[in-house]
């Protein structure tokens, strides 16, 4: 069966698979002088699939964030043997940003999501007043799965998947 002829449910639940195995994404955002700035965060999702990430306010990033909302994330699969290193599966998103007000009903239930990666240092990380929660809203994405598999991310909680080039 070729590439564009995979049931589009198929793809879908396989980006969807891939993603959920992810605790941490790598960052993009724009620093000084609209310069390119990398780095990581622990992260969880809501229903609506917009990420979350509670990083310092000494973070270079969350600064960052908070001059310039715009920012990617990527998630990459590892180096394994047998996977071409060229071609690997990824997803990366073209994000807005935004502060979520400390102690609100929402920040409180977004704070529980991240209990599962670590209770006891996010009992401690609450109380930090220099932490903020950031919450990270999706415009655009790609699943990539290997050559000539790419899919474009869309919808209203981004899990709406098109071939890229379907006459490949």
């Amino acid at each position: 069966m070729n590439q564009s002829a995979t049931p589009p449910a198929k793809i879908t639940a396989e980006y969807l698979t891939f993603l959920a195995k992810f605790s941490s994404l790598q960052l993009s955002t724009i620093g000084k002088n609209g310069r390119p700035e990398s780095s990581y965060a622990p992260f969880v999702v809501d229903q609506n699939n917009n990420f979350y990430i509670y990083v310092s306010a000494r973070a270079r990033h969350n600064g960052n964030l908070l001059k310039d909302s715009r920012a990617g994330i990527l998630a990459v699969g590892g180096d394994a043997a047998g996977e071409d290193i060229f071609a690997r599966k990824r997803v990366t998103f073209e994000c807005d940003t935004e502060a979520v007000e400390r102690e609100t009903d929402d920040w409180q239930e977004i704070m529980l999501l991240f209990d599962p990666l670590a209770t006891e240092l996010m009992e401690i990380l609450r109380r930090l007043p220099d932490f903020q929660l950031m919450r990270l809203r999706p415009k655009s994405g790609l699943f990539v799965k290997g050559f000539g598999k790419a899919y474009e991310i869309s919808g209203a909680r981004m899990d709406e998947l098109s071939h890229v080039n379907p006459h490949n």
